[in-house]
């Protein structure tokens, strides 16, 4: 997979993209001419009534489709890699890395260290936040993101604590713990 050029591997029955005959094998190249970097890119540009849709079909030709459609309608794809870019792995070397201490002979995938926050949008998947950039954090500013529900704390009063998807919200003082 070449950079931004994000391979098909399935097109939905009955979808705008079988519509628009867009097939496997085809590349989705560009939306409203911005280059998509990952599924954050894609789920973002396709949330309009109406998007350019620049595709380059499996024997070269480039086609701009000019979509009319539903607001949060899906193109009805599916991509190459679930991401729509490499998922990127966790770099730091704590000596109390749970994935470290995990026993020889397991499944391959439960050895990956995965720290893309992108995944923890997605799927909630637990991440440090010391593996992200100022481009992501940016990102997820813009695309107004929900942080991971999930948070590690010793303090009940915090454990209790769920603060609503999307909404700004100042936190509370809690009473100290008492012992």
């Amino acid at each position: 997979m070449k950079k931004n050029e994000h391979l098909i591997t399935v097109v939905y029955p009955g979808s705008i993209a079988e519509e628009m005959e867009i097939e496997t094998g085809d590349y989705l190249l560009a939306i409203n001419d911005k280059e998509i970097k990952d599924v954050f890119d894609y789920r973002y540009m396709i949330k309009d009534e109406y998007i350019e849709v620049l595709i380059r079909k499996s024997y070269g030709e480039e086609w701009l489709l000019e979509i009319e459609k539903d607001y949060d309608d899906d193109l009805g794809v599916e991509f190459e890699n679930g991401l729509m870019s490499d998922y990127r792995s966790c770099t730091n070397k704590c000596m109390f890395c749970f994935i470290d201490q995990m026993p020889p002979g397991m499944r391959e995938t439960l050895y990956f260290k995965d720290d893309d926050s992108r995944l923890s949008f997605l799927q909630g998947n637990y991440i440090t936040l010391t593996n992200m950039n100022e481009n992501d954090v940016d990102r997820i500013i813009r695309y107004n993101l929900s942080v991971m529900r999930a948070v590690r704390t010793a303090a009940p009063c915090s454990r209790a604590y769920k603060p609503p998807r999307l909404t700004p919200q100042a936190s509370k003082p809690c009473a100290p713990h008492q012992a």
